[in-house]
């Protein structure tokens, strides 16, 4: 005769097994049902449960995906970050988390944040990957918008600047192409000899020159305004900040601003979306002179390595108003702005921010009521994690 305890033991573990179906149905009826995007792999890769929302997200339904290996699957397009990140966790056993690139059911390709983690056993060791998350899609074209909103705020700054880049040139090429024009109209008469003379030639050098000049301004600021590219490029900071620094010319003028340059040689070259980058320069030089007072002031930008080699700097600094103390807390705050109506938009400083942590970067700033502001960026020499081009990098998943 069996004893008590062994008894009650033996019964417990039957209605635990009776329940295990019923409660593993359960559980992938609520993943399906759930708002969040859900997949499972087996430890090999293969699509174990792929959910409605993941479904509705990429357009391949869970009767399609499952049993098919997910690696296999997003290599037909090109991206197969997830795949290689749920393998990773299967291998590693520890949770991280991602942004990722997956096919979209429009045929565009979506954006998607995930948790990824080991599903353990009775025994404590992995039986399968799980990976939740949510769709960034939408989010990532409203940041593209507000970037894009800020740019046009910025290149709305600059305006008065560009009548006056390019009618000094016109006016150049205009006054030669006169003086030009008018000698071959009287050569023509004969009232004068059909010979070119020196001035003729530096007459026609100011034309070319000019005609270049707003050549090159004319490109440079429609390829600043235009809707920015998510294009990863190896670049030299210096080019970068000189660049953006072409199109500052007028608010410095306006602010009375005396810059100075100290940018460093031998940087090396970081990888940046280029024009995002400017578009940090553009900012915090037009906000440093924002600051100035009526009588101007100065403003120094520089560039810097880190010493370790693992970081390229940018720092821009004023000796204008300062920050109080009760506003320090609210200066990456949306919206926020102790400048005159009509003068900013209080979008500058959060989207330079939202630029640097996109890149794996940081930004900090010093700033004394009275004795001027510095923001500090610092941008690592490999690509941030953030940057949604196909490559994301994982992160560990802090616990």
């Amino acid at each position: 005769m069996p004893a008590p305890g062994r008894k009650s033991s033996a019964k417990k573990a039957a209605r635990e097994k009776a329940v295990e179906p019923d409660l593993a149905a359960g559980l992938l009826q609520m993943m399906d049902e759930a708002d969040i995007l859900i997949a499972v792999t087996d430890l090999d890769g293969r699509i174990v449960a792929w959910n409605h929302a993941l479904a509705a997200l990429t357009g391949c339904a869970s009767h399609d995906s499952v049993g098919q290996n997910l690696s296999d699957w997003l290599t037909k397009f090109g991206v197969r970050d997830l795949a290689d990140i749920m393998r990773q966790v299967a291998t590693q056993r520890e949770p991280l988390r991602c942004e990722v690139r997956l096919p979209g059911a429009s045929g565009s390709m979506a954006a998607a944040a995930f948790s990824v983690l080991p599903v353990r056993g009775r025994d404590g060791m992995p039986v399968a990957v799980m990976a939740a998350g949510h769709d960034l899609t939408a989010l990532r074209a409203l940041q593209s918008q507000v970037l894009h909103a800020e740019k046009l705020a910025t290149v709305g700054q600059i305006a008065a600047g560009v009548a006056h880049e390019i009618n000094n040139p016109l006016t150049s090429v205009q006054m030669c192409v006169e003086a030009v024009l008018r000698k071959a109209t009287f050569a023509s008469e004969g009232r004068v000899p059909n010979l070119y003379e020196p001035t003729d030639v530096e007459r026609l050098k100011k034309i070319r020159e000019g005609a270049e000049r707003i050549r090159k301004f004319s490109r440079d600021l429609t390829t600043y305004a235009r809707p920015s590219g998510r294009e990863i490029e190896d670049v030299n900071l210096n080019e970068v900040v000189e660049h953006a620094l072409s199109f500052c010319e007028h608010v410095l003028f306006e602010a009375k601003a005396n810059l100075t340059r100290d940018l460093a040689p031998d940087l090396p070259r970081v990888r940046v979306v280029r024009d995002h980058i400017m578009q940090v320069v553009t900012n915090l030089v037009s906000n440093a002179a924002q600051a100035l007072g009526e009588e101007g002031g100065i403003i120094e930008v520089r560039t810097f390595g880190d010493g370790a080699g693992g970081h390229v700097g940018l720092a821009v600094s004023d000796n204008g108003e300062g920050i109080r103390d009760e506003d320090r807390g609210r200066v990456f705050e949306p919206f926020f702005t102790t400048k005159p109506a009509g003068r900013g938009t209080g979008l500058g400083l959060p989207v330079v921010r939202n630029i640097v942590l996109a890149h794996g970067g940081n930004i900090t700033f010093d700033a004394r009521l009275g004795g001027g502001t510095t923001f500090v960026v610092l941008l690592p020499l490999g690509t941030g994690s953030n940057l949604l081009t196909g490559h994301s990098k994982p992160e560990k998943q802090t616990r």
